[in-house]
């Protein structure tokens, strides 16, 4: 008897495998949409450690740096709509998605877009406790994955199939533990590049390198949020490439669809 859920090593192996078959051209079409919200993001979190407790006299600025946020969001979200729409094409037609992976319906879309809002102003309205944070990471990839089985508007719709993605809550959080480890060794990555750069140019007769040691290190605060921002961004297409992953195995264990499919690809390879 096979487990209704999916091993987790499954899910990680299948999705290191199946994001290159993807990446061109929409893992670029995911980057060119979630770098000007990233970096927006750590600019606004500087801006909030700068000001301080004075934050509140510059609510005009932070309301502007808050409405480009959104908007970058709703592009952000787009471009994460897209993704997984190649990942669930590739996944149900063993081909390369082409154009199709771009015609997100608007449907799925909006629903999309108002579970990823409620999930973020939920985040940040309790973000003062220790589980918000990863508890939204979580769903905000679950809605994601979820867009492609949306195909009419709908309230209640996109909770219901982030509700059904549950099943499997230790794999869910097997995910979520590996891909937080995956973050951090991604940012370390970046600064031991970034460190190996300065210390190559060091080797230039007469270049001052002081004030570039002071400013890749950490005790600069805007290049730790650097360091996070460009680590989530090399892990991003995995994790909604793991979850969208997790979720299509779920549903086609569930129904039987599994096996239907891998008759199928047995018939069409046979001689």
């Amino acid at each position: 008897m096979r487990s209704a859920r999916p091993a987790l090593t499954e899910v990680l192996d299948d999705a290191v495998e199946i994001v290159p078959l993807v990446a061109l051209p929409w893992l670029g079409l995911l980057w060119l949409t979630a770098i000007p919200l990233r970096f927006l993001q750590a600019h606004i979190i500087v801006r909030f450690a700068e000001l301080g407790p004075e934050a509140s006299r510059y609510g005009h600025h932070l309301a502007e740096l808050a409405t480009w946020a959104t908007l970058l969001l709703v592009v952000s979200l787009w471009g994460r709509a897209v993704f997984v729409r190649a990942v669930h094409l590739r996944l149900r037609t063993h081909e390369a998605p082409g154009a199709a992976a771009l015609r997100v319906t608007a449907p799925s879309l909006a629903c999309y877009v108002y579970a990823a809002l409620a999930i973020e102003a939920s985040c940040y309205a309790t973000l003062f406790t220790l589980v918000s944070l990863p508890v939204a990471v979580m769903l905000a990839g679950l809605a994601a994955a979820t867009t492609p089985l949306i195909t009419r508007p709908s309230l209640i719709a996109p909770w219901r199939e982030l509700l059904a993605t549950m099943r499997g809550g230790l794999v869910l959080m097997g995910l979520l533990l590996v891909f937080a480890a995956a973050w951090l060794l991604a940012s370390a990555n970046l600064y031991f590049a970034f460190r190996l750069g300065l210390w190559i140019a060091g080797a230039v007769p007469g270049l001052d390198l002081s004030r570039w040691d002071a400013l890749l290190s950490f005790g600069n605060f805007r290049f730790v949020l650097v360091l996070l921002t460009g680590g989530g961004l090399a892990v991003e297409p995995f994790w909604l490439a793991a979850l969208t992953l997790y979720v299509h195995k779920l549903r086609a264990r569930a129904s039987g669809d599994d096996l239907r499919l891998w008759f199928d690809r047995l018939r069409s390879e046979a001689p």
